[in-house]
């Protein structure tokens, strides 16, 4: 049986992860995980491993732990799109944008109107232009000159 606080953070967690205010989120888990350890019931709910695991990535940047609670919560709950949704943020913070977006793809054929999978997929079909736009956009000097573009700012987006 869950302790009333421990639920409760594992709520807050979820809600500040929802929100993708994932320090704050982590904090909440950190604290739910302390309480429920104590209380020896530690039988995590799939959906709060789901936000766990984005928050592990978004505040700790600790992405492949992320990715397999994320991973397991789709083993659990294959049927819920918000999983789907948090291993595509998770992988997108591990730069591998292919898969989220793959991960998005999944969760919107299990609910295709979903408003957090629609906007990400939305969000990462936005292309930037190329500065060389002669050469295809998988050249070393387009993908190259792209980042340094965007990690110094002077390319916004568009």
């Amino acid at each position: 049986m869950f302790d009333v606080e421990g639920l409760d953070h594992l709520r807050l967690g979820r809600k500040l992860a929802l929100q993708q205010e994932y320090p704050g989120a982590l904090q909440s888990f950190q604290r739910a995980f302390q309480v429920l350890a104590f209380d020896g019931d530690l039988a995590v709910q799939p959906q709060y491993l789901s936000h766990y695991g984005a928050s592990l990535a978004g505040a700790a940047g600790r992405t492949q732990e992320g990715r397999r609670l994320c991973e397991r919560s789709i083993q659990l709950e294959p049927y819920e799109p918000e999983h789907y949704l948090n291993l595509g943020l998770v992988l997108a913070m591990g730069g591998k944008r292919r898969e989220a977006l793959a991960a998005f793809n999944s969760g919107l054929s299990i609910h295709p109107d979903h408003p957090g999978l629609r906007a990400e997929v939305r969000r990462m079909e936005r292309r930037r232009s190329v500065p060389f736009p002669s050469l295809p956009r998988e050249h070393l000097l387009n993908r190259c000159l792209g980042k340094l573009l965007s990690a110094t700012g002077i390319r916004g987006q568009s």
